[in-house]
């Protein structure tokens, strides 16, 4: 959602620029108005276009109807035997115990409720104004003509237009007092349908009331609703002079307060009048025209749907992932030894990335002063410790059954993801079922007595799946240090974020976390901590560390925690 708000902002913002420095300059009123419209309706859907020569961003399914994920399975696979016996006693925790966060502030519901009220706020002023206007239009006689219907208002006020109604003071239309210009001035309104231009911005501005660029955009739009029906007077009355002295006598005149209604607009005079006495030629609105066209082409290319995770360029590894890189076993490149890494020139190679940089390179965040001390003391200690650090490892590929493949081509009631992208089942035809590295299929709703199961079904091809789990960024999963006896402590990364306070899972940053795992990985003797062990699960606290012990003698596997330093 953020991503479509600030991709919709830039193109919004962009296109409103390109308006205000050449486009609203020039006496090209009718082509104006479609590119303000044009403009906020191209921001809404640029986010979520695709670009034919884009990567396609897919997603791979199962078909039996239980569950099979195949992102899941290789979530466990990346946990060792430790990880999973703290998973399956906190989820048997989950069933009996509520799941508790504590006590920080919930940013996402302080800011959602601030939008709820914004947008709460600007539909009732719009739903008032509306019944405003249709309570004029109930209460006060009425005149139908043709193409239009003249509303006769009590109390002294400038005609303005809503839809076909024509709103006029009674007393001055029935004398006769109000120029034809201006009765023509404001048909032209309703005949060139500008109420529909407001509609539509207010909607708009209901709906995004928090960015500023449509306020701007609907005064942009009104402003040019006047150079259209001042164009439209001057062409059925070839008076220009006298319709100018015409609007400057009547600047000093009420105008009416309803936003969404196009009244004869006397605030915007100075640029009518200049707009009025300007002529711009053929060659130059045929280039601006050109120039907006490749405006749009530009955005549609920079600002379009493209993959749905952040990766490292393919092909483009950085001094740091090359340094990395030579510390991973040459069979496993999720595996990193410790002992092999250059962290001096690690440490270098990272903070020479900038901010964007380091969040898609490969994790690993131990360089402020303090880990990165400890950590080259652990280091130092091998071949006493040999530590190493274990990521994420991908999903195993899946072989699909070329009959399998055939029925979900036959089957209507699937949905249908591939690279992470939404297709229509036919798109099936276009591959083969060996084209495609893993796939996962749900149930989405249960057979009933009339009514056919309905599924869902994801697809990933092999240069998706190799670009998403090999040249994308990668995740610490395990640290884990060996000892000369054979002996294993680890440390589930993943969960350092967590901690048991009270009988209840909270949620906290911990303070010198990972300088406390390799402090102790160092200076830990396993073969003392016979009488310290656990056989419950133990969660980090804000004081401590919690560590996993695999005995090299029987395999046993027990839990323990360790003091923060």
């Amino acid at each position: 959602m953020i991503a479509f708000i600030i991709k919709a902002t830039i193109s919004l913002a962009i296109c409103y620029a390109f308006y205000r420095f050449f486009l609203v300059k020039e006496s090209m009123f009718r082509f104006n108005r479609f590119y303000l419209i044009f403009a906020i309706c191209f921001s809404l859907i640029v986010p979520f276009l695709q670009m034919p020569f884009d990567m396609p961003i897919k997603e791979s399914l199962f078909p039996e109807k239980t569950l099979m994920l195949s992102e899941e399975k290789s979530e466990n696979k990346a946990k060792t035997l430790s990880a999973e016996i703290i998973v399956s006693e906190h989820l048997e925790k989950a069933d009996s115990e509520p799941i508790q966060v504590n006590d920080t502030f919930n940013w996402f519901k302080f800011f959602l409720g601030i939008y709820l009220f914004g947008l709460t706020f600007f539909l009732l002023r719009f739903i008032v104004q509306l019944r405003q206007l249709i309570s004029l239009i109930r209460e006060n006689p009425n005149i139908r003509e043709k193409d239009f219907t003249y509303i006769l208002l009590e109390q002294k006020t400038l005609p303005f237009t809503f839809l076909n109604f024509l709103f006029l003071e009674k007393e001055a239309y029935q004398n006769k007092r109000i120029e034809e210009e201006i009765l023509y001035h404001e048909l032209a309104h309703i005949r060139q349908k500008h109420t529909w231009d407001i509609l539509l911005v207010e909607l708009m501005k209901i709906v995004f009331w928090f960015n500023p660029l449509y306020f701007l955009y609907k005064n942009a739009i009104q402003l040019n609703h006047e150079f259209l029906a001042d164009a439209a007077v001057n062409s059925r009355f070839q008076n220009k002079t006298a319709y100018q002295w015409l609007l400057f006598n009547k600047v000093a005149s009420q105008e009416v307060d309803l936003s969404i209604s196009s009244p004869f607009n006397f605030s915007s005079t100075k640029n009518r009048l200049i707009m009025m006495g300007k002529s711009s030629s053929r060659f130059k609105t045929k280039l601006l025209k050109s120039i907006s066209a490749v405006l749009v082409g530009f955005l549609l290319i920079s600002l379009s749907a493209s993959q749905s995770f952040e990766a490292v360029p393919f092909g483009a590894p950085n001094d740091y992932e090359q340094i990395l890189a030579k510390a991973f076993q040459e069979d496993n490149p999720f595996y990193l030894n410790l002992n092999q890494l250059d962290l001096t020139s690690l440490r270098k190679a990272y903070l020479a990335l900038d901010e964007d940089e380091k969040y898609k390179v490969t994790e690993f965040p131990f360089f402020d002063d303090l880990t990165f001390e400890k950590l080259v003391e652990l280091q130092k200690a091998y071949p006493k410790v040999r530590t190493s650090i274990l990521y994420e490892t991908p999903p195993e590929k899946k072989i699909i059954k070329q009959e399998v493949y055939d029925e979900w081509k036959k089957t209507k009631k699937i949905t249908l993801t591939i690279d992470d992208q939404e297709k229509d089942i036919e798109a099936l035809n276009n591959y083969q079922p060996e084209d495609f590295a893993i796939f996962v299929v749900r149930e989405t709703e249960k057979k009933g007595f009339f009514k056919k199961p309905a599924y869902s079904v994801s697809l990933m091809t092999h240069e998706y799946y190799h670009g998403k789990y090999y040249q994308s960024q990668k995740k610490i999963r395990l640290i884990q240090a060996e000892y000369p006896n054979e002996d294993k402590v680890q440390v589930n990364y993943w969960i350092k974020h967590f901690a048991m306070k009270n009988g209840q899972i909270t949620k906290f940053i911990p303070g010198n976390y990972e300088a406390s795992i390799f402090h102790h990985f160092r200076t830990i003797d396993t073969t003392q901590l016979d009488s310290e062990k656990s056989n419950g699960i133990n969660y980090i606290s804000k004081e401590n560390i919690s560590i996993i012990i695999i005995s090299a003698e029987d395999g046993t596997i027990t839990s323990m925690q360790l003091p923060s330093i």
